[in-house]
């Protein structure tokens, strides 16, 4: 398994969309905040031929 990083998404996003680098990493946490945000406000959040995200709730240990 490979962990994926916010640099890596935006080094990404520099080289195939051809952003500069700061717009590419300022592109990167916007789509990321808005998912918290979403997220965070109980929303399910769903990416089209991705996958979906939801919080759920679990016991503490």
């Amino acid at each position: 398994m490979r962990t994926l990083t916010r640099a890596d998404l935006s080094e990404s996003v520099y080289r195939n969309i051809g952003l500069s680098r700061n717009e590419s990493s300022d592109l990167v946490e916007s789509v990321l905040e808005e998912i918290c945000a979403c997220l965070e406000a109980g929303e399910e959040v769903k990416l089209s031929s991705f996958g979906t995200f939801s919080v759920q709730s679990k016991n503490e240990r």
